[in-house]
């Protein structure tokens, strides 16, 4: 019996390595539960800050990602994880605002390491670079002066693509976690400070507050259920490229406000009871019109503005009569159907929208390879491309 190859069964539309999603942290969640293990790997002599300031990185000169040791954070964060869990929740007392910093995990693959056990079997031990999330927007400049310098700084950024495949991760996870904590500061269903536990991945509402001792926090409706924390949240959001019936056009949209020329698949958030299928079909119509009925899923990115799960699709048209225009939501300026050649081109010539284009390009503009839609559009091209 021939063996089914890898390619095979995949047909090579997922082996890459998306932008903002190629970690070199293994999180190891589970550490996260003991504040002993957390508050070993925070202050060893390899760990590693990636300090934010409104969400903007720490950056060198040569606008990669700076990072700091414990030892230059110190006066920053002090020892946050010196006291059991416990103790925080009996003790809270939200007039103490103490800078956001989260465990993002362990690089496993550097030398000179944290060596911790697991938290429930101590034969099992991980060595490896523990990295931290710091959010230092509101550190006071005395303490801001002493991490930054003229080639050292939080340089603002629209969206940033430029750093490396693994640093980009690092501000991926860091941004979206950190954006989190921002937008959370208060319990959703009573709108009491909350705390933040397991090393900043989860947040919940203290069952009482030492500065304000009257507010009922044991009556928050959070305690009624099973749980009272709250998760990180990522929003699914599906770019679809829909294509023709006969397989030799894809449908590209371009937004009101984009430069001319400049087209990208369509786009639009699952909603509750929606699979990446059906929200597909949905979003497709809803924008263009056409109907699609066989929807494959591609592949997926991370997307942290603010954290956001990208899923690619590509969605078919059965006769030529779903293949009409007619815009029903009026979002789009424009939606056409393109030529895969046509497409092909412009994919080897793609660009951020904010960019000028290569020099002397006339034709198509798309996204870069970096970004979702243009490793969708490959894939369209993979399986419905003519040699």
């Amino acid at each position: 019996m021939s063996q089914l190859t890898t390619d095979g069964l995949f047909m090579g539309q997922n082996i890459y390595d998306p932008y903002y999603t190629t970690s070199p942290l293994t999180r190891l969640s589970f550490l996260r539960q003991s504040n002993e293990l957390l508050h070993k790997a925070s202050q060893h002599k390899s760990a590693r800050y990636l300090a934010m300031y409104e969400l903007n990185p720490l950056r060198n000169q040569n606008h990669s990602l700076h990072l700091l040791s414990y030892a230059q954070v110190q006066s920053i964060i002090g020892e946050p994880y010196a006291l059991p869990e416990k103790f925080q929740l009996e003790s809270f007392d939200s007039t103490a605002k103490p800078p956001t910093l989260v465990f993002m995990g362990l690089d496993l693959e550097t030398k000179a390491a944290a060596s911790l056990n697991h938290p429930t079997d101590a034969s099992q031990v991980y060595v490896g670079t523990p990295y931290f999330a710091l959010d230092c927007t509101g550190v006071r400049e005395e303490l801001l002066s002493r991490i930054t310098t003229t080639h050292i700084s939080f340089a603002p950024t629209r969206v940033d693509l430029s750093l490396s495949h693994p640093q980009s991760s690092l501000f991926a996870q860091a941004r979206s976690y950190l954006d989190w904590h921002n937008r959370n500061r208060h319990c959703s269903s009573c709108g009491c400070p909350t705390l933040a536990v397991q090393g900043g991945t989860k947040i919940i509402c203290p069952p009482s507050d030492a500065a304000f001792p009257s507010r009922p926090h044991k009556n928050c409706p959070t305690r009624t259920g099973l749980h009272n924390t709250a998760y990180p949240r990522t929003d699914a959001t599906l770019i679809a490229a829909p294509v023709s019936t006969d397989g030799t056009r894809v449908l590209l949209g371009r937004g009101k406000r984009w430069p001319e020329n400049y087209f990208s698949c369509l786009s639009g958030f699952i909603e509750p009871a929606e699979s990446m299928e059906s929200a597909t079909r949905r979003e497709v119509w809803e924008e263009s019109g056409v109907r699609v009925h066989n929807v494959q899923i591609h592949s997926s990115q991370a997307w942290p503005y603010p954290s956001t799960l990208l899923v690619g699709t590509i969605g078919q048209c059965e006769s030529k009569e779903d293949e009409t225009i007619s815009y029903p939501e009026k979002e789009l300026g424009e939606a056409k159907w393109f030529e895969l050649g046509e497409v092909k081109e412009a994919l080897d010539h793609g660009h951020a929208m904010w960019e000028d284009p290569p020099k002397g390009w006339q034709g198509l503009r798309v996204p870069p390879d970096k970004l979702m839609a243009h490793r969708v559009l490959r894939g369209v091209i993979r399986l419905f491309g003519r040699p």
